[in-house]
């Protein structure tokens, strides 16, 4: 079978290749006789097409359709485990305010020998942020048990408040202040009294007003006007009213750069009996420009000011440039300043004041200091000044000749003096701190007296208080007075002059919580027991002690 399919494809292979020969030899007589014709062409070919049916097509936007689609959507629940469970997330609380709930109100009551009452009321509305209230009574006296008639006591009341405004805050006060002292420097062998003839009352009602912008605006502008009245009278029917009017404002120029001025205007009138009544005013113009950098400040001043019918152009400089950051700081200054002599102002500081002279002048103080301050750590303190001062129209205190056992007054043309003044101090947070305070004068020229009556050129201080767990605090203060001159007559009418006896004065204090809402208390005084003067013919109190209990609620 193979062998006959050998023989069929060799024979179909040698008869196409006989037929391919053939066909190439006929092409090629064909070929020899055509290149022999001749053809005629009658006409040139002109094609044509046939006219084609045009389509008119109008074309058409389709209908809006306005069925809302249905979709639905299927999203497979797709659940993952880990081994790992994430905590919850939980917003976190608000801090709580740091400040602790204040005790706003207190009474202290206490007694101690010299038939010492005590006590002390203290009412307050807290912290609130529109309208803050306070009331303050204070009554203490004590009797002498060594010397007649050297009792004294002392009434203060004093209610204020203060509103808060988005712009301004306004605060006013009203107090009434009651001293009562007896004259008893006097001789009480050779002389007698009733108390009713040598007591002397000094009563005191103050009003205040006074109006501050809170927020700093765009124009840096600051204002604080206050006003106060004062009636202040004895028991000698010496009377003084006072009205002091203070405008202070305040604008910053440029960044470092401010100018401020103050407008005080200090006016009184005095009337003793159904004499004349006499006035003494004081006015006065503070302006000035202050710069304020990081380690200098400068303030430049002057002050017109207006008083018993005389004019003043008074220096207001003061500097502090900063030698060391903080820790050593240079500062210098050239200030002036009127002190007023009222009535009120000279029973304050000498209560056994006799005869007022109301025609006296006011003092005029020059100061030119200079000194270092600074701080040392973050428990040190310091500040020292030494600086030369002078008193023009400076009141001194004498005994009367008439009645030795009050005083006049004595006017000091001009006094000199050379002025040294220190202060250190530590403090370590609430729970233990001393301070310690100097002042030196160096009287060395008076124009119009022969010595300086009763300026006490020597005064230092120091105080010292320790907590013990917070609970129990002891405290001491330590003051150190250098002897005055004083003057007196002697039997033949001719005067001459001594000097009081320095001295030293302790006092000591403790105190005890008993939980939140009780204190006890213990304040002892003059523990060397000394009866020194500070005014001649007046020995103060020896050692007294008084103590009880505070009520805080």
């Amino acid at each position: 079978m193979k062998c006959s399919i050998k023989y069929i494809s060799r024979l179909l292979t040698i008869t196409g290749i006989s037929a391919i020969a053939l066909h190439q030899q006929a092409m090629a007589q064909k070929d020899t006789l055509l290149k022999e014709e001749t053809i005629d062409i009658i006409s040139t070919y002109q094609p044509k097409l046939r006219d084609a049916a045009k389509l008119n097509l109008t074309a058409s936007l389709p209908g809006i359709d306005t069925a809302r689609p249905r979709l639905s959507y299927q999203v497979p629940a797709l659940n993952l485990y880990f081994m790992y469970q994430p905590v919850p997330l939980k917003p976190l609380a608000l801090g709580k305010d740091s400040l602790n709930p204040i005790q706003n109100n207190f009474v202290k009551l206490g007694y101690g020998n010299l038939s010492t009452p005590f006590v002390q009321v203290g009412l307050g509305s807290g912290r609130n942020e529109k309208f803050n209230y306070g009331i303050f009574a204070n009554y203490i006296s004590s009797k002498g048990s060594d010397i007649k008639n050297q009792d004294y006591s002392n009434l203060n009341v004093l209610a204020s408040g203060t509103y808060l405004s988005p712009l301004l805050e306004v605060n006013g006060s009203i107090g009434y202040d009651r001293n009562q002292v007896h004259y008893y420097g006097y001789d009480h062998v050779l002389e007698s009294f009733d108390k009713s003839d040598i007591k002397q009352v000094f009563n005191q009602v103050t009003a205040q007003v006074g109006v501050k912008n809170r927020p700093h605006n765009d124009w840096a502008f600051q204002f604080q006007p206050q006003a106060k009245f004062i009636i202040f009278g004895d028991n000698y029917k010496r009377m003084e009213n006072t009205f002091i009017l203070k405008v202070p404002v305040r604008k910053q120029l440029i960044e470092d750069i401010y100018i401020k001025a103050e407008g005080v205007f200090d006016l009184s009138t005095f009337k003793e009996d159904n004499n004349k009544q006499v006035n003494n005013n004081v006015a006065a113009i503070h302006p000035a420009v202050e710069i304020t950098k990081p380690g200098f400040m400068l303030h430049a001043g002057v002050n017109p000011t207006w008083t018993n019918s005389k004019f003043y152009l008074l220096p207001d400089i003061v500097n502090e440039s900063h030698l060391v950051r903080k820790k050593l700081i240079l500062s210098s200054g050239w200030i002036s300043y009127i002190e007023k002599n009222s009535f009120r102002n000279l029973a304050n500081k000498n209560p056994f004041i006799g005869t007022y002279d109301a025609s006296m002048m006011n003092t005029r103080v020059e100061e030119k200091y200079t000194g270092i301050k600074g701080t040392l750590g973050s428990h040190f303190n310091y500040n020292t000044k030494f600086a030369a001062v002078r008193w023009f129209n400076l009141p001194l205190f004498v005994n009367d000749t008439l009645d030795a056992k009050k005083f006049i007054t004595r006017n000091e043309e001009e006094l000199r003096a050379f002025q040294l003044h220190a202060e250190i101090g530590y403090i370590e947070e609430e729970k233990f701190q001393v301070k310690f305070t100097m002042d030196w004068f160096n009287y060395n020229k008076q124009f119009t007296e022969i010595k300086p009556w009763h300026l006490a050129p020597f005064q230092g201080d120091i105080f010292a208080q320790y907590t013990f767990g917070k609970k129990f605090r002891l405290s001491a203060d330590l003051f150190a007075l250098s002897g005055s001159y004083y003057q007196y007559q002697l039997p033949d009418k001719s005067f001459d002059f001594a000097k009081n006896k320095g001295a030293w004065d302790l006092n000591a204090g403790a105190s005890y919580d008993i939980g939140k809402n009780f204190n006890l208390w213990l304040n002892a005084n003059n523990l060397f027991n000394t009866n020194y003067q500070r005014w001649h013919l007046y020995p103060t109190y020896g050692f007294n002690i008084v103590g009880g209990i505070m009520i805080k609620f």
